[in-house]
């Protein structure tokens, strides 16, 4: 039976996942506090008070600036704390609660990105309602309010068709499933997971994209998974996305329940 291995959330888009061993899924919502914040190129507009989806193109995101996978990132919701590191060592640590202090975090990724000296990117984030609970806004990749399935044994078979070590992170999925038959994540679009608490409804798969070639451990362009998957698999895609169903609790080693 399908086990749940690792939960996985990215407080802001483009950097290092947080892993967690248990969470409160909330019915039609992301992963609490994942992509709750991102970083907007210089010359897009985006109103935190009347947040919008916007293409990942508009943020500093993998899929063009590689160079944010040298950097290890840790954020502490409680006290808004931003730590990014280097090869170990601490380049910056700062408390995201006034603009002096986001002025300062924007500076550090302009100049870390070499984006240049009139492009200077915007820390901006996704508001939250009156209870101060539910986002308002996330910055997914998609429009819709979901988590993103990977199955482990997917990214083994990738590994074996092209004779190279994938690690999973490249995906940036929120669920790591194992224990499942290479690509049997894919017969589950349309269907239910009861994992713990909660139910999942699986609706579509996911496409990748550059975003996935980049090393996370060394940020360089190494493989063309796009190209892989579809030279071995006859398509471009790889993990499901899911709506939460059912409000509950999803802990690291629940069984999945498929229906």
């Amino acid at each position: 039976m399908p086990v749940l291995k690792k939960i996985t959330r990215y407080p802001i888009k483009g950097l290092s996942g947080e892993n967690i061993e248990k969470i409160l899924l909330e019915k039609n919502q992301v992963l609490s506090g994942d992509r709750e914040f991102a970083f907007a190129r210089s010359n897009v507009l985006f109103d935190e008070k009347k947040p919008v989806y916007l293409r990942k193109t508009n943020f500093l995101a993998l899929v063009q600036d590689e160079k944010l996978a040298e950097l290890k990132t840790t954020y502490d919701n409680k006290l808004k704390r931003l730590i990014v590191k280097i090869k170990e060592e601490t380049v910056l640590d700062e408390i995201l609660d006034n603009e002096t202090n986001f002025h300062k975090v924007e500076l550090f990724f302009q100049r870390h990105l070499d984006l240049g000296e009139k492009n200077k990117p915007k820390l901006v984030q996704g508001k939250k309602n009156e209870n101060n609970k539910d986002l308002k806004h996330s910055f997914s990749d998609l429009p819709d309010k979901v988590v993103s399935i990977i199955n482990l044994n997917t990214v083994y078979d990738l590994e074996k068709k092209i004779n190279k070590k994938i690690d999973p992170s490249r995906f940036r999925a929120n669920l790591l499933i194992d224990e499942c038959e290479p690509w049997k994540e894919f017969d589950w679009i349309g269907k239910n997971l009861k994992i713990g608490e909660t139910i999942l409804g699986v609706f579509r798969r996911t496409q990748r994209c550059a975003a996935t070639n980049v090393n996370p451990e060394n940020a360089i362009r190494d493989v063309n998974i796009p190209y892989e998957i579809k030279n071995h698999f006859g398509h471009l895609d790889l993990g499901v996305y899911a709506y939460v169903k059912k409000t509950g609790i999803i802990s690291v080693n629940d069984e999945l329940i498929i229906n």
